[in-house]
């Protein structure tokens, strides 16, 4: 319910909700530009990876919005204008099963071209690989989750579906209602988002509490600071420090000594883009980006590597990776 105050604040006047339909809005035209432009709207961050994605075998079926969250999930993003489409659910769980074998490398192309689209960039695949490596909150994100998550957004939704979705909840499958109310003020449309599932009075139709405990338990460690923060804030490494590309390196890659491409030093900057400089083009990188780039250059193919996690390639003079030194410092000091 939204009210109306007036300039001297003596008086409120409820401004009645409208409906999409009444006003001429639909889904393609209207909502999902908002929520393109305003992922917030559905109630986290996410960064959009992909529009009306259609890239299914043998079907034709297009994907409202596909975004990825903070934890390295994909989120399918099913988009209605009021309650009365039918199996918005069931088609929902239908694209989340047919991406869940998406991998970084497979997604990549598809949120090149978005990014051309709708922003005019023009990224190359290591620039896009490190643009969502650096969204994801987690050090220990190297490839996307193979169970998507679901949002489901409209007006409003049916019993049948809110009750599929507790049921789907309860089930372990992440499936979210956003329910989107548009009111007409004036000459202007205000659109008021509300998450109505999970709802903080169904608690009943959620995990037990043991479950809830190993959750919160495993989200505080995804949402540890980033290892860079860490080791420069508190002076585990500095500006300076040389650090070499040594760990988990891939089949067609070895270590040699004295070869400057796989050394670096640190910035001590703690920016997306220049925790360290490379020792080849004296260029500032992220560390992930870095170790993504030498594995594709050197690679016979060119071959994308996919999500790489910087962290546990790069090691100190003492051969430890700053993985670790991060790691151990946690675990000495919380």
């Amino acid at each position: 319910m939204i009210f109306s105050i007036s300039a001297n604040l003596d008086k409120a006047q409820r401004i009645t909700e409208s409906s999409f339909t009444g006003l001429n809005i639909w889904e393609r035209q209207h909502i999902e530009e908002w929520v393109r432009s305003n992922p917030e709207m559905l109630g986290e961050d996410l960064l959009i990876v992909s529009i009306e994605f259609d890239r299914f075998a043998n079907s034709n079926d297009r994907l409202d919005v596909l975004a990825v969250d903070r934890v390295g999930n994909l989120v399918v993003i099913e988009l209605k204008r009021d309650s009365a489409a039918g199996y918005a659910d069931l088609q929902a769980i239908r694209y989340a099963a047919m991406v869940s074998s998406m991998t970084v490398e497979v997604l990549i192309p598809y949120y090149v071209a978005y990014r051309k689209k709708y922003y005019g960039e023009q990224l190359t695949d290591g620039e896009a690989t490190d643009q969502i490596v650096e969204f994801v909150e987690s050090d220990s994100f190297t490839e996307l989750s193979n169970k998507p998550r679901i949002i489901l957004c409209s007006e409003g939704f049916s019993q049948e579906i809110t009750a599929t979705v507790l049921w789907l909840r309860e089930s372990d499958i992440d499936i979210s209602c956003v329910k989107i109310t548009p009111y007409q003020v004036d000459d202007q449309i205000v659109i008021v988002p509300k998450v109505v599932i999970p709802l903080e009075e169904a608690k009943q139709y959620l995990i037990d509490i043991r479950r809830k405990e190993e959750v919160i338990e495993q989200s505080a460690r995804k949402y540890r600071p980033k290892t860079m923060k860490i080791l420069i804030e508190n002076h585990l490494v500095e500006k300076g420090d040389r650090i070499f590309l040594k760990n988990y390196l891939p089949a067609h890659l070895e270590f040699e000594e004295g070869n400057p491409i796989f050394l670096a030093e640190i910035t001590g900057k703690l920016g997306q883009s220049n925790a360290v400089k490379w020792t080849v083009d004296d260029e500032e990188y992220s560390i992930s980006a870095l170790a993504w780039r030498i594995f594709k250059d050197t690679h016979p193919d060119k071959k994308d590597p996919g999500g790489v996690n910087g962290n546990a390639h790069w090691v100190n003079s003492d051969g430890k990776s700053l993985w670790e030194i991060a790691e151990e410092y946690l675990e000495n000091n919380t």
